[in-house]
């Protein structure tokens, strides 16, 4: 078999972030992998492609297409082995095959639920165990995992952006010359391959000595006291969860300090490659600074601005919070099976915990159950998998968080209907999301989780204030859930309906945005929040307009 010929790595013109975080994997492959967002056509596939065909037979390089079936990537029975040598013999699947190598799924973004939980329980735990008919064996599967993405296509879900060791943004160019130089690499290397390709062997064969060398020497580079303790300030600043940024800034700016053929760390290279780490962990990033200019150029203020750096990171005290008796239901909302277009109705989020798990037949055959069925019979039946379904529900809160909630104590209304709704039932498969008002604005306070505590965690941090723009809310909650399937979708809008900015007539303005952006939602209800004797009853004409379901706390 021919070996396909790619572009050459070396001759790739631009792009140097991704280049540089895809080599410190390959320097250190600990460090988890890569993620590369931008526009269409800037050549990113080309640049991981390219990578392939410099590593040569070093690293397994597998490519994981978005539509591949689960026998293909997490292995099957080989079933001509079962039948002729009555052996039970495995095909290793993709995830298996890039066990100590390089996983490459392009459109990363639109891999399927199914296929992305199974990428998430791999790369945590280093490999998973492959259920066949009477087999039941641990898989090692410990991956770098390189993703490509257009952002327009649908957002990533958080749990598996933070997977991804490294992230790059990468825009067209704007140089003409560099436009120049890529569209003449271009036309060369579809000219003649071959030639194109020689003319950057010496190039290759250098890099790749490079390579060898660092992750040589990688591990006898000492991490100075200052460095780690610049990381860790770093990652407090910019308010990452967790522990993996921390050991990912020391791994990388280590394996930076190899490949550029160093034995020091400095304050410098942590500024180089700490975007690449934060930022897609953290919601504002606050870029490094290098401690021995500040002390330079502030000697008569360093100990001021030290103190009121310390304060302003000191977390400010949070008012306590009783749960209203009152609140003791749940919202009304349905739930639908992962697999299938039917949904199941429910009265009260409590009916969600006692949702059967559906069983019906699969398209894929049971390998075993119908060699044996044949051997018996001597006629060959297939006989289908039970395939059992889990319930799965993507659920949106759309909070008014604005002045007028605190006349009434209506914040505290809803969030003690949040807290009933969301622990009533835990065991279940529920993607959380919320969105808040944020002064003249809207903002994703919470995007898509099944980690319960992390929503609890910001339904207990709401706070009121500010207008009302509920246009602008309608129009964050479609960026939100415009990668979602809309038949698992359900949002609900607690509010007041008092919206007072947007366009000329903010009510009506509202109306138009919900209209454009979510007017095809099948699942939405409006929670009346207003209270008093005097009501004004926006949110039950806003309702009316929309013709959405409605009801009152």
């Amino acid at each position: 078999m021919s070996h396909k010929i790619h572009f050459p790595f070396t001759a790739i013109v631009g792009q140097e972030d991704f280049k540089l975080c895809l080599l410190l994997n390959l320097i250190d492959p600990t460090i988890g992998g890569v993620l590369a967002t931008g526009d269409k056509g800037t050549g990113k596939t080309t640049l991981v492609r390219a990578l392939s065909q410099l590593m040569g037979e070093t690293f397994p390089f597998v490519n994981l297409p978005i539509g591949a079936t689960e026998d293909r990537v997490l292995g099957s029975i080989d079933l001509e082995q079962l039948i002729n040598n009555k052996r039970t013999t495995l095909h290793k699947g993709l995830l298996t095959q890039a066990h100590h190598g390089f996983l490459y799924i392009d459109e990363v973004n639109l891999l399927n639920d199914y296929l992305m939980d199974v990428l998430l329980d791999a790369s945590a735990s280093g490999g998973y165990h492959l259920e066949r008919e009477g087999i039941s064996e641990w898989m090692n599967s410990r991956f770098c995992l390189v993703g490509t993405m257009n952002p327009e296509e649908g957002a990533l879900r958080p749990q598996l952006l933070d997977r991804f060791g490294l992230s790059v943004q990468i825009k067209t160019s704007i140089e003409i010359d560099e436009r120049k130089q890529i569209a003449k690499q271009r036309l060369l290397f579809d000219t003649d391959p071959t030639v194109f390709i020689n003319k950057y062997t010496s190039e290759e064969m250098s890099l790749q000595q490079r390579i060898i060398n660092a992750k040589e020497n990688v591990k006898k580079i000492a991490i100075p006291e200052e460095i780690q303790e610049a990381v860790a300030t770093l990652t407090i600043a910019n308010q990452v969860e967790g522990m993996r940024a921390d050991i990912l800034l020391l791994k990388t700016v280590r394996a930076y300090a190899a490949y550029i053929g160093v034995t020091e760390i400095t304050h410098e290279m942590l500024v180089k490659i700490a975007p690449f780490v934060l930022l897609h962990r953290s919601k504002e990033y606050t870029p490094p600074t290098d401690p021995n200019q500040e002390e330079q150029n502030n000697q008569d203020t360093t100990s001021q601005e030290s103190e009121e750096k310390e304060e302003t990171q000191q977390p400010s005290p949070q008012s306590s919070f009783q749960l209203p008796t009152s609140v003791q239901e749940g919202l009304k909302f349905s739930i639908q099976e992962a697999s299938k277009k039917k949904e199941i109705s429910l009265n009260t989020l409590d009916e969600l915990k006692i949702v059967p798990y559906q069983a019906e037949k699969s398209r894929e055959i049971a390998i075993i159950a119908s060699v044996k069925n044949y051997l018996i019979k001597d006629k060959f039946t297939p006989i289908h998998k039970q395939v059992t379904k889990k319930s799965m529900a993507h659920i949106v809160f759309l909070i008014d968080t604005s002045a007028s909630m605190a006349i009434q104590k209506q914040i505290a209304y809803v969030k003690g209907m949040l807290q009933k709704t969301i622990t009533s039932h835990p065991s279940q498969k529920v993607h959380y999301a919320i969105v808040g008002l944020a002064d003249k604005t809207a903002t994703v306070l919470q995007e898509f989780t099944t980690n319960i505590e992390k929503v609890l965690d910001e339904n207990y941090k709401l706070k009121v204030g500010g207008k009302t723009n509920l246009g602008s809310a309608f129009l964050k909650v479609y960026e939100l859930i415009r990668s979602i399937n809309s038949k698992t979708l359900q949002l609900f809008i607690l509010t007041d309906g008092k919206a007072n900015i947007g366009g000329q007539d903010p009510f009506k303005y509202a109306i138009e945005m919900y209209k454009t952006y979510l007017g095809k939602l099948k699942n939405t209800t409006v929670i009346d929040t207003e209270q008093g004797f005097v009501r004004l009853g926006k949110a039950k004409e806003l309702a009316k307009h929309l013709q959405l379901t409605y009801r009152t706390i």
